[in-house]
Order: structure tokens, then C-alpha cells, then sequence
């Protein structure tokens, strides 16, 4: 029996379905290689950058409470723009570290959420709306628990999808709609956040997989026979 269009899908999304791979790409990266050569010989540091990213992202969140959709996706967009240099400013000037990547995971935190808790604000007048931007503030973040998780416990998972490039876009798309109408960006949002659940769930199956497969493995080398000291 051939697959199912949902196991084609989900073999598929496993292998990475990502905005962020546009980022990767040779041309792209060239030049964002070339503007941090540049940045470079004016004396800013990566981690300098990583904090400039967050001011924009706060100024975004305030302009989005108060309903300025057009001048929050432009400050968010800016944001962006610094978030993209840190790393590649970082390893031109060859101080790349672990606690610059530990900086600019916490910073990528604040930005992710403070256009949304700017969206919460706008729509707390409108009743139950502003559960939108909140339920998908809460599944954006599931989505970096389940993958920092695996992280930590050893756990490699594969690209998957709706990662942190993909969701400050689609907030992004979603915040400028708001221009035309905030009805528009609400549903966008909401789009955002089911998503966003539905790939955390998506990482939680998949890091499964990958640890049933590993339980084998452990077991035989538990099960193995000891080596000389306790050969006598």
C-alpha cells in the first residue's frame, strides 16, 4: 500500500520546510558576510548587535498596543535585520561564544514575544480576541521549549518546520495586514499560533521516534559483558 498524503507530508515537513533556508543560501549569505565585514571595521561587537535587535522588537510591541500595525512590522523588521548580523559579525571578527549564543537565545525570546503581548494589549478591549495573540505567544514558545529541550538532553532532532524565522515572518505579514484591518492581523496571528502548536507536536513525535530508536542501543551496551575488572 502506498503512503498516505500525511505520511508524505509529515516525511516531508521532518526534513525542514523553512522561510529560514532562504537565509541560508549561498547569495544571501554572501551578503550578509559582506555587511558584517563592513560592520566589522567600525568596532560593534556581535553581542552589541544581539542587544540593539531588542529595542526595535520592544518599540514594536508598543506601537502594536496602540493599533500602528504599519510602523510595528517596520520596527519588527529591523529587528530582524540586526538579529540576521550578530552571527555573521561574530564569526568575521572571530569571537563567536557560548555565551553570545546563550545572549542572543534569551534576547530572541523578548523579541518573539513583545509583538504579541502589544497585539494582547490592542485587543484587550475587544473581550476573548485578545486570547488570540496570547495562545499563539504561548505555542510560539512551546515550539523553542521542545527543540531547547532536546538540546539539552542530547536529542538530535531534524530541521521540522514553523521555526522562530518562519513565525517573526508570518507575525510580521500579519501585523501589516493590520493596516487594512485589524480583524485581518488577528486572524493571522491566530493562524500563527495553530501552527506553531501543531509543529510543537510534530517535534514531540518526532523526538519519540528518535529516542525509541536509541533505546536499543542503550540496552545493549548495558547488557554487554563487563570488561577486565570484573574478569576475575
Amino acid at each position: 500500500m502506498s503512503e498516505s498524503w500525511v505520511s508524505r507530508l509529515l516525511a516531508s515537513l521532518e526534513r525542514g520546510a523553512s522561510l529560514q533556508d532562504v537565509a541560508r543560501s549561498a547569495s544571501f549569505a554572501g551578503t550578509l558576510a559582506k555587511v558584517a565585514s563592513v560592520l566589522a571595521r567600525t568596532g560593534v561587537t556581535p553581542n552589541t548587535l544581539t542587544l540593539l535587535s531588542l529595542l526595535p522588537a520592544l518599540v514594536s510591541g508598543v506601537l502594536a498596543a496602540y493599533g500602528a500595525f504599519g510602523w510595528a512590522t517596520l520596527l519588527l523588521l529591523l529587528s530582524g535585520v540586526f538579529d540576521m548580523l550578530d552571527g555573521p559579525l561574530a564569526r568575521s571578527t572571530g569571537t563567536v561564544s557560548r555565551y553570545g549564543a546563550l545572549l542572543d537565545s534569551t534576547v530572541d525570546r523578548l523579541t518573539d514575544a513583545a509583538p504579541l503581548l502589544g497585539l494582547t494589549v490592542f485587543y484587550a478591549t475587544s473581550g476573548w480576541m485578545a486570547v488570540v495573540p496570547a495562545f499563539t505567544l504561548l505555542a510560539a514558545y512551546t515550539v523553542s521549549y521542545v527543540r531547547a529541550r532536546c538540546e539539552g538532553l542530547k536529542v538530535q532532532l531534524p530541521p521540522l518546520w514553523m521555526r522562530r524565522g518562519d513565525r517573526m515572518v508570518l507575525i510580521a505579514v500579519s501585523l501589516l495586514l493590520g493596516v487594512f484591518s485589524p480583524a485581518i492581523t488577528l486572524g493571522g496571528i491566530g493562524l500563527v499560533g495553530v501552527l506553531s502548536l501543531l509543529a510543537a507536536a510534530d517535534a514531540l513525535r518526532v523526538a519519540r521516534n528518535v529516542i525509541d530508536a536509541r533505546v536499543p542501543e542503550v540496552r545493549a551496551v548495558a547488557d554487554a559483558p563487563a570488561g577486565r575488572d570484573n574478569a576475575a
